[in-house]
């Protein structure tokens, strides 16, 4: 039994043949890291008996139609992402999709962009990443922080849920992916740190992951060594997930290739909006980015940075701004993070109760799969609390405050133009 297998196939035979006579290679189809399964049941076992499988396509299966398999195996493992393969995409598809939180609809042709993809990242060399072992399973819960525009707070955050995730005892890494203009190394306040350049060059070595410790990846010293850089990030995430429990990604105000593939790969996303009104717009447009992109944001979790009595918006008008999606909120937490966090001394900030942290101290707790302990945060674990576009169990909180009265504290002026 091949315990590295990295991709479910649900597929009939004719299908598989299907996928040749459109271009992909037959040995594919029968490589270490895929498993081919024609029926429903032996798919949902190979799920179970493959711990490594990040992804399963389902076409369909002799038994059981594929959306209704789709969903069994979303259910069986909720942080593996299941696509459905070659369905007609109707309003009744697209509602049962968002129903059973599945990942996407993916063509024939995306099947085989899929999988010649996988084959080639099947011989990526990790050796340097992985220390000696390449053929480590990746079982690190991946965290990636993003906004719609710069200045929203990622880089703090983003810190912040890291040095919560090291409190709980976990092995953690934060990684700046804001390769241009990261400013990481002066807020991070890191055990250890390495550049990523450096890492990627092979002339340093990533440190030794600890308990209750943070990591620091920091961008290059050089901007004009981005574009480069950007290429091997997904590796150099990959490479850390296979020694870290918790690996925290801060990435950049801009959208690349690069970036979309890392969120499809995340385990959760944190979506930060600040308290302008140009933080909601861009929001929405890099949410439609998403979709169009064929990003599932069912993991992803919308969070109000800079919340305080006085702040403009508070979740409930920015949730208006966004067509009812759920919406955190973190609290302002002052200038003594900028100076605790900048002077090395984040243990003392949470110490001092400060607001921001304990906000993002719950959030992580909503994220990170329940139970979780050093050494053992393998993302299927357990059910990850999402919170996303959609959750009956959101819209009755907020109907629950507003019985209460509390109500927006301002008249929602976000001139979003028309609704998606």
């Amino acid at each position: 039994m091949n315990m590295q297998a990295r991709i479910l196939l649900c597929a009939s035979s004719e299908q598989q043949d299907l996928l040749v006579a459109a271009g992909l290679d037959a040995a594919i189809l029968k490589a270490p890291h895929v498993v081919v399964c024609a029926h429903a049941h032996d798919a949902r076992d190979a799920l179970r008996a493959y711990p490594a499988v990040e992804e399963a396509v389902v076409f369909s299966s002799d038994e059981v139609e594929g959306i209704n398999l789709a969903a069994a195996l979303k259910a069986d493992a909720p942080t593996c992402r299941v696509y459905l393969a070659a369905c007609e995409e109707t309003g009744s598809v697209r509602s049962r999709l968002a129903s059973a939180h599945l990942d996407g609809m993916l063509s024939l042709d995306d099947v085989v962009s899929r999988l010649r993809e996988s084959a080639r990242g099947d011989a990526t060399d990790l050796k340097t990443l992985s220390d000696g072992n390449s053929g480590m399973g990746a079982s690190g819960f991946l965290l990636t922080v993003v906004s719609g525009s710069g200045g929203a707070g990622k880089s703090t955050v983003a810190a912040i849920l890291a040095h919560a995730g090291a409190r709980r005892g976990l092995r953690c890494a934060l990684v700046d992916a804001d390769l241009e203009f990261g400013d990481m190394r002066d807020v991070a306040s890191a055990a250890s740190r390495v550049s990523l350049d450096e890492l990627v060059a092979g002339t340093s070595e990533l440190p030794a992951a600890t308990a209750g410790a943070v990591v620091l990846v920091e961008a290059p010293d050089r901007p004009e060594l981005a574009e480069t850089l950007s290429e091997s990030m997904e590796e150099v995430v990959q490479g850390m997930l296979a020694r870290f429990d918790l690996v925290v990604v801060n990435t950049g105000s801009g959208w690349n290739e690069q970036q979309v593939r890392l969120l499809e790969r995340s385990a959760a996303v944190v979506f930060l909006v600040d308290q302008r009104a140009s933080s909601v717009r861009a929001c929405r447009r890099a949410l439609d980015l998403c979709l169009r992109c064929g990003v599932a944001t069912g993991s992803f979790a919308l969070a109000l940075n800079r919340c305080s009595r006085r702040a403009p918006f508070t979740s409930i008008d920015v949730s208006t701004a966004l067509q009812g999606a759920h919406v955190v909120e973190l609290a302002d937490g002052g200038s003594e993070v900028e100076e605790l966090l900048g002077s090395g001394m984040a243990p003392a900030l949470f110490a001092s109760g400060n607001a921001l942290c304990a906000s993002a101290d719950r959030l992580l707790s909503e994220l990170l799969p329940r139970g979780v302990a050093a050494g053992c945060a393998t993302a299927r674990e357990s059910v990850i609390a999402r919170f996303g576009l959609k959750g009956p169990r959101a819209r009755e909180k907020r109907r629950s405050r507003r019985e209460r009265g509390r109500g927006s504290r301002c008249e929602v002026q976000v001139p979003l133009g028309e609704g998606r």
